[in-house]
């Protein structure tokens, strides 16, 4: 269950950045403090972006942040953080987010699992209204617990 994974722990609300990469940054720090990946994995996010582009914005706002499976990752997991003031990817048509999830797999089955649970949160409107809106952590966590 998504909520067993993404707990209160692993939510941060009122981040400050200036860039989408400072964003990678800070969503990957969440899952390197809380000792799921290794601080490796935060540099793997940001070249599968150089590499394929801003793909993962699977929503409006939305940026869905994620290295390669393997042993960067301690465990399958996610970090949540939303942003204070939006960030854009201006070298990728200036799309904006305002929310970002980290997510560390270990394997390809663990990522394609993880991938359509995290799947079927994106389409509920409350919890993109709630991300996307700079809402508290209380109400993003209240929605998760459906999951």
């Amino acid at each position: 269950m998504l909520s067993e994974i993404l707990t209160e722990e692993m939510i941060v609300c009122d981040v400050v950045v200036s860039t989408w990469r400072e964003a990678v940054v800070a969503v990957g720090e969440v899952l390197v403090n809380k000792n799921k990946v290794k601080q490796d994995f935060i540099r793997s996010m940001i070249e599968v972006i150089e590499e394929f582009g801003p793909y993962m914005i699977l929503v409006p706002e939305i940026a869905f942040f994620h290295g390669k499976p393997g042993p960067n990752v301690y465990e399958p997991c996610l970090s949540l953080i939303v942003l204070k003031e939006p960030v854009f990817f201006s070298e990728y048509d200036n799309q904006k987010i305002t929310c970002a999830i980290g997510f560390g797999a270990i394997d390809n089955e663990s990522h394609l699992k993880m991938l359509m649970n995290l799947s079927e949160l994106l389409q509920d409107q409350k919890f993109v209204d709630a991300v996307t809106n700079n809402g508290c952590k209380n109400d993003i966590l209240e929605i998760i617990k459906k999951y």
